[in-house]
Parts: structure tokens; C-alpha cells; sequence
């Protein structure tokens, strides 16, 4: 039976977590967490910082399933991230095996009670061609993107902002919001949530929105670049925006101030840090202009989403009032329910 996390579930959880996959790759390397430490900070599903931990423990025949899965909801927006599920899966795995049981089970539940709390979205994502791939696949979700995430051990001295550079500010939302459009296929746009409309489209940094800093490219008043940079714990993140339309000398200035960016924060251990960079692949000449400051391909990973039906309450009409109204209704009125 899978229920929510409670304080009886402390050891079992403590066991589980030594064998645990991690799903939210950026929340790992920058602000990495246990399960466990992550599940007794937010013992209300959903709550507070809209953590919901889920617990599988049951007998299966002579077999014991146990597992758990985390999610965390994304800030402002009705989507979650998977942060981890266990057991991890055996590589290479073999179907039916008791831990993809217990996957499956647990996506289930998690998509089940994610929508009951009107959230669209969850993403995931996972090593690139590994086992995890298939059972997200099993359980409706789908591939989306892949994407390569490089490190840099640690930061070089970066030169000041040039002309036609300077700090992002909430004035730039709207060009932010082109950038992503423009240099980002609809597909990925979709599965992001950037075609529907909500406050907060597209997603440009969903995870600790606070720890976020700016550089945008403005030659001749118009934004045509930016990068992003963000202050972790463990680890810090460097994304640039618009790269598809520039050229490798500004994509490589871009890099040059998101790290000049870093330099500046004022952390103690601030150069002792890795710093990581997204590179997706559609994303054309991200790669060479990272790797002439030093970045190395770290990680490949790919990046699924699974569209939940958020439920939604209506009035029931009586039967008098439905007749009532059913000629003053015209068809091509009536919308078309998914």
C-alpha cells in the first residue's frame, strides 16, 4: 500500500535512501539534500515548501516491496519535479523485476495525486539510455529533450561587462520571454507549459527563483542575448538564452560575464565551487563557447514530462434548468472538453 510519509517510515526510509535515484539533477549538484532530511522538513504533502514524499511498503506474494518517491513543486506554477525514487533501478534492468514494480507503482500514485492537487505537469529528468528512461515511458510520460551538462571545476578571473552588456532587470521578462520562444522548439515549449498561457511562461529558472541573476546583450536598444546564473550551496548554474541567433564571439562573451557574475557573488568559498552548464540539443554552438573557458562534458541527460488531468469541480444543473437553457445555447458555442 503507498502512503503519504510519516514518522514511521523514518528507518525504512533511511535504509531505502543509500539506494535511491536522483531525478532533479540541478536541486542534487547545487543544493544537494537525503530524501529523508528532505521528507522531515516537509511531513505535509504539498505543504510549505510543497514537498510530497510517498511510501511503498507491502507484501507481494513471498516478496516485500518497498520504495519511496519525492516531489517538489516548481514556484508559481502548477508543475512538480521528480527529486527521487528507490530502490534505484539495477542497469541493465530486467523487466518485471521488483524494482520496476515498485516504479511503476509509485509513478502512478505520484501522477494520481499530483493532478488531485491541480498540478498539469511533472518532470523528470535521467540519465540519458538508462533504465529509468523505460519506466517513465510505461507510466505516460514522454521524452522531450536531451541535453549535456557540463562542469567547471573551478572559476577563472572574468574582465568586466563591455559595452552593450548590463544586469538583468524585471523590465526584461517580455525579451526573456522571446529568447526562450524564438530559440526553442515548440515541442519543448509545449511540454514546458510555454504555449499555455500561465503566469510565469515560460520557464526560465524554476528552482530557488530568488538565488537568480541576469546579464542581458543589448546592442542597439534591443535584447538579443542573456545569460542567467545561479548562487547554490554546492554548486552553481550558468544558462544562456537566445545562443541559436548569436554568433560564437558573442555567445563566448555571454559565458564570459555569466562567470564574471559568479566572481562577484559574495559567498566565502565562491572559487572553490563547480560551476555546471545546460547545454540541450537544439542548442547550436553552447558547447564550444563553454569549453574555451575551461567546461567539460559532465553528464548526459534526458528530460521527460508527464501531463497529469488536474481535477476540476463543476456545478451539476438540474435537469429542469439544463432544458431551459438547451435552446438558447448555440453549437458552435459549446466547448470541447479533452
Amino acid at each position: 500500500m503507498i502512503h503519504p510519509f510519516g514518522l514511521t517510515d523514518i528507518f525504512l526510509m533511511r535504509n531505502l535512501q543509500r539506494d535511491s535515484a536522483a531525478l532533479a539533477i540541478e536541486q542534487i549538484l547545487t543544493h544537494p539534500q537525503s530524501p529523508l532530511t528532505i521528507a522531515l522538513t516537509a511531513p505535509w504533502p504539498w505543504a510549505g515548501v510543497g514537498v510530497a514524499t510517498y511510501i511503498l511498503d507491502e507484501a507481494r506474494g513471498s516478496e516485500r516491496l518497498t520504495g519511496f518517491a519525492q516531489l517538489m513543486k516548481r514556484a508559481a506554477r502548477p508543475e512538480a519535479d521528480l527529486l527521487h525514487v528507490a530502490p534505484a533501478l539495477p542497469s541493465p534492468s530486467a523487466g518485471g523485476s521488483p524494482a520496476e514494480v515498485t516504479w511503476r507503482r509509485l509513478l502512478a500514485h505520484c501522477c494520481q495525486a499530483a493532478g488531485g492537487h491541480g498540478l498539469q505537469r511533472i518532470f523528470a529528468s535521467v540519465p540519458d539510455n538508462g533504465p529509468a528512461g523505460g519506466c517513465l515511458r510505461d507510466a505516460g510520460f514522454s521524452l522531450y529533450t536531451r541535453e549535456t551538462i557540463y562542469a567547471l571545476a573551478a572559476l577563472p578571473a572574468a574582465d568586466a561587462s563591455p559595452a552593450g552588456f548590463r544586469r538583468q532587470g524585471p523590465q526584461d521578462s517580455w525579451a526573456l520571454q522571446r529568447l526562450y520562444t524564438r530559440n526553442t522548439p515548440r515541442l519543448v515549449q509545449s511540454a514546458e507549459g510555454a504555449l499555455s498561457g500561465e503566469v510565469g511562461s515560460p520557464p526560465l529558472s524554476w528552482w530557488d527563483p530568488d538565488r537568480w541573476h541576469g546579464v542581458v546583450w543589448e546592442p542597439a536598444g534591443e535584447v538579443r542575448g542573456a545569460v542567467q546564473v545561479h548562487v547554490g550551496r554546492a554548486g552553481h548554474w550558468l544558462r544562456l538564452w537566445g545562443a541559436n541567433g548569436l554568433a560564437a564571439r558573442e555567445l563566448r562573451s555571454l559565458v564570459e560575464q555569466g562567470l564574471h557574475l559568479l566572481a562577484e557573488a559574495p559567498w566565502p568559498r565562491g572559487r572553490t565551487l563547480p560551476v555546471y552548464a545546460t547545454v540541450r540539443d537544439y542548442e547550436i554552438g553552447v558547447s564550444g563557447a563553454l569549453t574555451g573557458f575551461g567546461f567539460a562534458p559532465s553528464l548526459d541527460r534526458a528530460r521527460f514530462v508527464k501531463h497529469t488531468v488536474a481535477q476540476v469541480r463543476e456545478p451539476i444543473l438540474s435537469p429542469l434548468a439544463a432544458l431551459e437553457a438547451r435552446q438558447e445555447i448555440p453549437v458552435h458555442s459549446q466547448s470541447h472538453r479533452t
